[in-house]
């Protein structure tokens, strides 16, 4: 299950052609359940730049931390941040009619993460310079998850084939899922 650099290339073109909202995008993924395993290989790119956003949230606190316990309880978090609303999606597609479209979801969902943090993080890391005056900073990174949103609901509503409202509550469902998952890993730092 060794995923090629033709592969990643492909799907990471893929997800950016979603990204400019053409439906077209899709055809660039392996939907095979062997390509859905292997787009989870995005997570590894993704990781570098979750790491720099979790010091950034946690920088206040780093000092009163064990090293162990941050990394075990983060490093948790992630894994259950990439597997989670895939999991709950599964049952989903299922219930909507759609488990036929699912591996293609899932391979979209994946490489589309990857976009979606080299459009976030320099945002984020630009409004945290200090270079921007603060609200200025806020709008851009309010703006930009505002468009990320946007571009989930797109690649949900494309790859499952369903109406703009089951999109728009499906992205509803993977924000709660996350902030979920953030929220109890930040629980269990304090």
């Amino acid at each position: 299950m060794t995923l090629t650099a033709r592969e990643m290339l492909y799907s990471l073109y893929g997800a950016y052609r979603l990204a400019r909202l053409d439906k077209d995008g899709v055809v660039y993924f392996d939907s095979t359940p062997e390509g859905a395993m292997r787009s989870f290989h995005a997570a590894v790119l993704v990781l570098p730049a979750y790491v720099v956003l979790t010091l950034l949230r946690q920088w206040d606190q780093l000092g009163d931390l064990s090293l162990v316990r941050f990394l075990m309880v983060e490093g948790i978090a992630y894994v259950i941040s990439w597997t989670a609303y895939p999991l709950l999606m599964f049952h989903v597609s299922g219930l909507l009619d759609r488990a036929d479209h699912f591996y293609t979801f899932l391979c979209a969902y994946n490489w589309s993460s990857v976009i979606q943090m080299a459009v976030y993080l320099p945002v984020v890391l630009l409004a945290e310079t200090g270079l921007l005056p603060p609200a200025l900073g806020e709008g851009l990174v309010m703006i930009t998850t505002l468009l990320i949103l946007v571009y989930q609901w797109f690649v949900v509503r494309t790859t499952l084939d369903v109406n703009p409202g089951v999109a728009a509550g499906l992205v509803l469902v993977d924000v709660t899922v996350a902030v979920t998952i953030t929220s109890m890993a930040d629980g269990m730092l304090q």
